[in-house]
């Protein structure tokens, strides 16, 4: 019988034991624990930051180490608090070694019972990365190059001279494009992956993202995994396309800009949401037969909702398009006496011109408020228009259409 192997990812509270796992041994790595102490959440309605001084303490080998200041509550009122720690170059001049290990105490003011405590929670560092493929970078621009690495002990055949390997045993995947980093597009350098050096274990190469991957349009957004074929050690490294902060200097903080896709806009009578038909959107002129989720029709929450469209453009290539739709209450103001307007219209007693200087009047004075979206084309539904000067379809229904009428 054949078991397959399942991999299981977990939340680790801290209990009162001594726990241990491994961590790479690298200066500024980042090990993060967990304080699950309910007693600390005394604000029910925000996430709360508690100062660690007194309550955290942190040793690499018994010798004390500077900790973070602050732990910062991981939801609100879930009384389990994050706490990071970046390992130090050094300890007492010594640099991070194979088999040391970090221990962090946790001063409970009162356990179950009542009592002050102390928890401990241990991690073992090694050399070994704990996932054989990384990148330089996880957010990368478009056209923009950065280092891709592997460990992979049993490609070092020579222990005298750097080793090689070939491009195409790491696989890139976008959404459903598959392709390999000898795939010319990605412009890599050197021509293979090398070893940093004799006997390192470590192999590297500087790849670019490329504008297009087997066709594919490479778009703000997308997200690029460089999967490692051997079956022996399977392992990917995810890359988001954007930017980084290194490109954008202080003025965002030392972080990289808000991600901004193209959006549209939708309105709602009530708080909750509103079916939302994008299928004439703008954004999605020239695909066929796009597939897209969540489809068009769906019901989309109040806020914020990121859509992704496969597709073919007019030249059939496959294409994958990613906007935001955005849904907000109604305020729309439209007085009743509009619609017998629209139906003279509708019956042809009133011209375009003549509705939309109409229109345009009430907006400028005031008297009518519409919103809506230009992204869902550029004429107005007529035939809407129509139904709800018939009472037919609510105002809601007949929003955009007028909005594009006033505009």
């Amino acid at each position: 019988m054949m078991i397959s192997e399942t991999k299981f990812f977990f939340v680790l509270l801290l209990l009162p034991v001594s726990l241990a796992f491994a961590e790479p041994a690298v200066p500024g790595t980042v090990l993060t624990f967990y304080i699950n102490d309910i007693n600390l959440s005394t604000d029910h309605r925000a996430v709360m930051t508690i100062p660690t001084s007194g309550l955290v303490d942190f040793t690499i080998n018994g010798v004390s180490v500077s900790g973070p200041d602050a732990m910062v509550e991981t939801g609100i009122d879930t009384g389990v608090f994050q706490v990071q720690l970046t390992l130090p170059d050094s300890v007492n001049g010594k640099p991070l070694k194979d088999g040391d290990v970090v221990l962090m105490t946790y001063h409970q003011r009162a356990d179950y019972s009542g009592n002050p405590t102390d928890v401990t929670q241990s991690v073992v560092l090694t050399s070994t990365p704990s996932s054989p493929v990384s990148s330089s970078s996880s957010n990368v621009r478009i056209g923009q190059y950065f280092k891709l690495q592997l460990y992979a002990p049993n490609y070092n055949l020579d222990s005298f001279t750097p080793d090689d390997i070939p491009l195409d045993m790491v696989e890139v995947h976008m959404g459903g494009v598959q392709t390999t980093l000898a795939d010319s597009s990605f412009q890599v350098n050197p021509y293979t992956m090398r070893e940093t050096g004799p006997n390192t274990d470590t192999f590297e190469v500087n790849v670019k993202i490329p504008k297009s991957i087997v066709g594919f349009p490479v778009e703000m957004g997308s997200t690029i995994e460089f999967r490692f074929k051997d079956p022996s050690m399977p392992s990917s490294v995810f890359v988001t396309v954007g930017g980084t902060s290194s490109n954008y200097g202080s003025s965002y903080g030392g972080t990289s800009p808000p991600l901004v896709l193209p959006s549209m806009t939708f309105y709602s009578t009530n708080s909750v949401g509103v079916k939302v038909n994008y299928t004439n959107s703008a954004l999605l002129s020239g695909l066929q037969s796009p597939v897209c989720s969540p489809p068009s029709g769906s019901f989309f929450m109040t806020g914020a909702t990121t859509v992704t469209c496969a597709a073919r453009d007019a030249n059939g290539n496959s294409v994958i398009k990613t906007f935001t739709v955005n849904v907000v209450q109604s305020q729309n103001k439209i007085p009743s006496w509009t619609k017998k307007t629209v139906k003279s219209w509708c019956a042809g007693d009133t011209t375009d011109d003549q509705l939309s200087s109409s229109l345009q009047y009430l907006v400028m004075r005031g008297i009518m408020s519409v919103q809506g979206d230009s992204n869902l084309g550029s004429s107005p539904d007529k035939t809407t228009l129509c139904l709800w000067s018939d009472n037919k379809v609510s105002d809601s229904d007949a929003a955009n259409s007028l909005y594009l009428l006033s505009k």
